[in-house]
């Protein structure tokens, strides 16, 4: 169809062809055909002569925090055997304006490439494209419109404060008589869990002389899987937790516990205080997974309708009520009713603080918990879930 130029000049050159039969002025009337020509002439062009224009999106990262930049590469190649036309790209960008730059004409076979840059403000679902290929001839008369539905998935994730890993107690049934077992046998090794005697085949670096002199038998070490830790962090969504500035801020304070947990080699899990969650998490890889869950966090209901959190786990609860930043009463009660260890509360009403036995750490913004986060207490008894 004709660009808007095309449009100004073809309806000039209609009233200069009207105005030269009419008034018979034959310099007007050759004028006004030419310039209808020429419209007429690229719109033929666009359709016998379309652009063969492939399209290859590169991200520098499908997950990016809020407010990081994320560079965008777009390469372009010629796949048909004539030079392309000059191309308007457009790229459509699901949370910002339309992205759009210009390919001059390659030649056949050849590619180009065009960066651009993204700094997503909130968290969510990046969704880049489809692109829009607009083919525009050398006088901008007329262009021809192809969408190619190739689209980026990029997640934007909270903000993360890297955290030292906390030191979890160790998870299972056996989690509890494990250390004892350890001392009633005399061990101080942290590689194997019992001692069993010496059978053919063993190796024999695995003989444990001491308890073999006592005995008087060859005793080697039984070396058991490693039982990780668990940790759980209910994300509080009862109002204010449901509105979107106080979720940015709480589900930052997951995720960088949740990242600091699941790197250090233990399983993690996210719950909310209405029911929803994640699987346990139990991977490096499975960080992905968790940051997922907390870009896309949104709502929440005034009732806490959690099911019962597994007992072998360590509890972490992030909240924004007001109850439990002003009442330690309140606050207690919160972790009573989540069976949690550590109670996170974020506010502007008082000042960044850390209760080395109360179990609590107050923040007011962010770059604040991996100053504190080390003052938190994570062993030590489990408060029992309330029913």
């Amino acid at each position: 169809m004709p660009t808007s130029v095309g449009w100004r000049l073809l309806g000039a050159g209609i009233a200069a062809v009207v105005a030269g039969r009419v008034f018979a002025i034959g310099e007007l009337y050759v004028v006004g055909f030419t310039a209808a020509a020429a419209v007429v002439l690229a719109l033929a062009v666009r359709l016998v002569h379309p652009s063969r224009l492939s399209v290859r999106r590169r991200v520098s990262s499908t997950m990016v925090a809020v407010s990081d930049p994320l560079d965008v590469d777009l390469e372009v190649t010629n796949r048909a055997r004539l030079a392309s036309p000059t191309v308007r790209v457009a790229e459509a960008v699901t949370m910002g304006t339309e992205v759009q730059c210009i390919v001059a004409p390659l030649p056949a076979g050849a590619a180009a490439t065009r960066r651009y840059r993204l700094q997503p403000a909130r968290r969510g679902i990046l969704e880049i494209g489809p692109t829009q290929f607009a083919d525009v001839d050398g006088l901008g008369l007329a262009r021809r419109r192809r969408l190619v539905e190739n689209r980026t998935r990029v997640v934007v994730h909270p903000p993360i404060e890297r955290l030292a890993p906390p030191r979890l107690p160790v998870g299972g049934d056996l989690s509890l008589p494990l250390d004892s077992r350890r001392r009633l046998l005399g061990l101080s090794s942290e590689e194997f869990d019992v001692l069993r005697p010496y059978a053919e085949g063993d190796d024999p670096r695995h003989i444990h002389w001491h308890s073999t002199a006592r005995l008087d038998e060859f005793m080697v070490r039984r070396f058991q899987p490693s039982r990780p830790g668990r940790l759980t962090v209910v994300v509080d969504t009862r109002p204010p937790g449901d509105l979107a500035a106080v979720q940015d801020r709480t589900t930052s304070v997951a995720a960088s516990v949740v990242c600091a947990v699941l790197g250090n080699g233990d399983e993690a899990q996210i719950l909310t205080t209405d029911g929803r969650g994640t699987a346990i998490l139990a991977h490096r890889h499975d960080i992905a997974a968790a940051l997922e869950f907390l870009a896309v966090l949104e709502g929440g209901r005034p009732t806490i309708d959690i099911e019962t959190i597994d007992s072998a786990s360590v509890v972490v609860a992030v909240t924004a009520s007001p109850e439990a930043i002003d009442d330690e009463s309140a606050r207690h009660g919160l972790a009573q009713r989540l069976g949690a260890r550590l109670v996170i509360t974020h506010g502007d009403d008082a000042s960044p603080a850390a209760g080395t036995e109360g179990g609590w750490i107050h923040l007011t913004g962010p770059d604040q918990l991996r100053g504190l986060w080390p003052l938190a207490p994570l062993t030590g008894r489990r408060t029992p879930v309330l029913a």
